[in-house]
């Protein structure tokens, strides 16, 4: 079996929830027009440990013992940050969780103003992106759009990963 957990802010666990719903073989599910007949095979090896939705800058902090840069914006009680540092922080979350529970692969999801950050770590690799929608957090602008793109990509790269590395 494939280990897999998820720590995600703006893309809300449905990362990890979809993969869950794929392996455990749900026959309807959000998100399953991206998967073929033959992803949906492999994706049966995985075991979903966990998929967190995670905003809080002390949850995060505290369920994975990192530390993180300081908020760039001030946004309630969420962690909201440039996307130079969702690169940095999503990398960190993801790391982190691979350590804490010994995944084969772990995925950490983060967005203020910019376009986002996804990070997926796996035993081999570490892959590293953005989405493709500007949004920002604090004025709410494509926030919507970017999560589902977000979403998207990110399940879409666990597939690839799958299907090259497993």
């Amino acid at each position: 079996m494939i280990s897999l957990a998820t720590a995600e802010c703006f893309t809300h666990g449905k990362i990890g929830i979809t993969i869950h719903k794929a392996a455990s073989g749900y026959e309807d599910f959000e998100y399953k027009y991206l998967f073929t007949n033959e992803d949906l095979e492999r994706v049966r090896k995985v075991r979903v440990l966990c998929s967190m939705f995670v905003p809080s800058l002390y949850a995060i902090k505290t369920l994975l013992n990192i530390n993180l840069p300081e908020p760039d914006y001030q946004y309630r009680y969420a962690k909201a940050y440039s996307e130079k540092n969702d690169l940095i922080v999503a990398e960190r979350v993801a790391n982190a969780l691979k350590n804490k529970l010994n995944v084969d692969i772990a995925v950490g999801t983060t967005a203020g103003v910019g376009r986002g950050a996804i990070c997926i770590v796996t035993n081999k690799n570490k892959y590293l992106f953005t989405t493709d929608i500007y949004a920002n957090l604090i004025t709410f602008e494509n926030i919507k759009e970017r999560q589902k793109n977000g979403i998207e990509k990110g399940i879409k790269k666990i597939l690839e990963i799958l299907k090259e590395e497993f």
